[in-house]
């Protein structure tokens, strides 16, 4: 019986550590005199779960947790009013490391729109210098245009910036591309750079609010075909990964003939049979050879088949052959 998974999708991945970031904020013009709801959420446990989209690239990033705003600190409520007076504030934030706001220019050049419920932001990945590992330590499923993080290994280049969960939208600005044979060469050559020691900036998106993380932890789950409650030996794993290379190339060998070829279309006739057919015949296809042989050792016992038909006289014998007369 499967055990009951706990949610691991959370506002900043348990990989990913956080730091603390100091930044101005000041909302936008469009935004002054809103409700504050309208303009910037905080929640009890001082995370940000929403800022307008007018107000969505001037600093704070949905997921920050708030520490201090000017002088005021340890109260959502408090700290929220002071965030939409209007005016410029200086704020002081715990935000997942190597996170930055996105820009308008690249949040208009790579998504259409923010879902709700969800945070966009950049994320600027390099291998620090003291890794002597070139692995990136991230798996990709790329479908609906993004691709999903379905894995990520420890100790690794992206560890500690990228997430299982993230959505990537883009690299360097170049957006993820539909699912046919451009995307897996994208994201090779993306992620390449990675290993080579560039620095590469993915354009984010993450569940932030709970019933959303929900969604798209189940939606992870289902394509990365990942069951954690099976666990299967080394042994057993390199066997199987040596049977499939070896059906691989064997059946990479076979070739069967087109339904349109010519030596299909051109119908060979044979009139004469040979005797010896009547008694064995050979099928050889690759290396492997089937016999049919018959169990009439004398082709000569063959008796001929009479043709008989369902159209008889009501007037018959039993020399006439009985209710199927011959023709």
């Amino acid at each position: 019986m499967s055990k009951k998974k706990n949610l691991w999708l959370t506002p900043i991945p348990s990989n990913v550590p956080t730091q603390k970031v100091a930044l101005s904020f000041k909302i936008a013009a469009a935004d002054v005199g809103k409700p504050p709801n309208e303009v910037i959420k905080i929640d009890d446990d001082m995370m940000i779960s929403f800022i307008s989209m007018n107000s969505y690239t001037n600093g704070l990033i949905m997921g920050d947790k708030i520490v201090k705003v000017n002088d005021i600190s340890g109260k959502a409520a408090k700290c929220q009013a002071e965030l939409v007076k209007g005016e410029s504030c200086q704020v002081e934030v715990l935000r997942r490391k190597g996170a930055f706001p996105v820009t308008k220019e690249r949040l208009n050049k790579s998504l259409a729109s923010v879902k709700k419920g969800y945070a966009v932001f950049t994320v600027e990945v390099e291998r620090p210098s003291n890794m002597t590992t070139t692995a990136v330590g991230m798996k990709l499923s790329v479908m609906k245009k993004r691709g999903f993080v379905v894995k990520s290994d420890p100790n690794t280049i992206t560890a500690t910036f990228i997430g299982r969960g993230d959505s990537i939208i883009d690299m360097d600005g170049l957006v993820v591309p539909p699912l046919d044979g451009s995307a897996e060469g994208y994201v090779r050559e993306n992620l390449a750079k990675l290993s080579t020691g560039r620095k590469v900036s993915f354009l984010v998106e993450r569940p932030i609010q709970l019933s959303y993380a929900k969604e798209m932890q189940k939606y992870i789950e289902s394509i990365a075909c990942d069951d954690a409650d099976v666990e299967m030996a080394k042994d057993v794993i390199e066997i199987g990964r040596e049977a499939s290379n070896m059906h691989f190339i064997v059946l990479k060998k076979l070739t069967t003939p087109s339904i349109l070829s010519s030596d299909v279309r051109k119908r060979k006739t044979n009139d004469k049979t040979s005797e010896s057919a009547e008694s064995n015949i050979s099928i050889s296809t690759a290396s492997t050879v089937m016999k049919i042989t018959s169990d009439v050792p004398d082709g000569d016992e063959l008796k001929p088949v009479v043709t008989k038909s369902h159209a008889v006289s009501s007037k018959h014998t039993d020399d006439d052959g009985g209710m199927f007369d011959s023709e």
